[in-house]
């Protein structure tokens, strides 16, 4: 039992690594959703991550309370 506990806990830690903002291709930040989903990458993430048109990204969505209240 502990043994499986052991291994879902590193499952775990392996997939937040995955997560981590720090590394050079990861950037985080907050968007509004606009007509027909679309969300938009702020130009200094681009840059960063050297983004140009046709590019594939994985995107992780984690919904925000607030909405158009909270001023993003």
């Amino acid at each position: 039992m502990q043994t499986n506990l052991i291994e879902m806990i590193t499952i775990a830690l392996n997939n937040v690594i995955k997560l981590n903002p720090i590394q050079g291709n990861t950037a985080i930040f907050r968007a509004k959703v606009q007509s027909g989903g679309r969300i938009s990458i702020p130009e200094a993430d681009r840059i960063a991550l050297d983004l140009k048109e046709g590019d594939v990204v994985k995107v992780i969505v984690i919904k925000e309370s607030g909405g158009e209240r909270s001023g993003v």
